[in-house]
């Protein structure tokens, strides 16, 4: 089987359809590099909010992925995988969004963290739905290695950045911060895109 070719999922739970492994394996990788690049921006971003904040997110993402968890039966299937997936790929542009537009405030703060827990309570969901899907060994190695090149390749990218800025004076973080959610909003666009075109059907 070729990388560059699409992936015909045929399991029992999951149904029958196509999937761009080429287009997918670049998806993980640059949602890794998406990853990596904020990473360093949610200290920031959050700094507003109370300890407390944290707890009560934590219960509710608890709670959330539990009542997610009582419908596996329903939704553990490709075709709600494609749907929650591309769903959940709105989040970031939301969130990115609101912190352009109400930048280091409580508010902005608030807003993007509650998105932000929206999107954890289907993490299991996303991993285990995966490894139904790409139940080959060779195609989960593929996977997990483009995952941490674009971890990585983020970290280094926004280290990069960091430089350049403070090259050019803008010293304060919060500047910083604001300056790279241009590059992490081009970038999630073509994140988008690229995730749309695994699940799109040839022909």
């Amino acid at each position: 089987m070729s990388l560059s070719g699409f992936l015909v999922v045929g399991l029992n739970t999951l149904g029958k359809s196509m999937i761009h492994l080429r287009f997918y394996l670049t998806y993980k990788l640059l949602n890794s590099f998406f990853l990596g690049v904020s990473l360093g921006t949610i200290f920031t971003i959050y700094a507003p909010l109370s300890p407390k904040t944290y707890s009560l997110g934590g219960i509710a993402l608890a709670f959330g992925a539990f009542i997610l968890a009582l419908f596996y039966t329903k939704i553990l299937n490709l075709k709600s995988y494609k749907m929650i997936l591309l769903s959940l790929e709105i989040l970031p542009f939301l969130y990115l969004l609101v912190y352009l537009l109400f930048p280091d405030t409580f508010l902005g703060s608030l807003v993007i963290y509650t998105l932000y827990q929206v999107g954890f309570i289907f993490g299991d969901y996303l991993g285990r739905t995966e490894t139904l899907v790409f139940s080959r060994k060779v195609i989960l190695s593929w996977l997990d290695k483009c995952k941490q090149i674009g971890y990585l390749l983020g970290l280094g990218i926004a280290f990069v950045f960091y430089v350049i800025l403070e090259f050019f004076g803008i010293l304060q973080k919060e500047s910083q911060v604001y300056w790279i959610h241009f590059l992490l909003l081009l970038l999630q666009f073509i994140i988008f895109l690229t995730l749309y075109y695994s699940f799109k059907s040839r022909g």
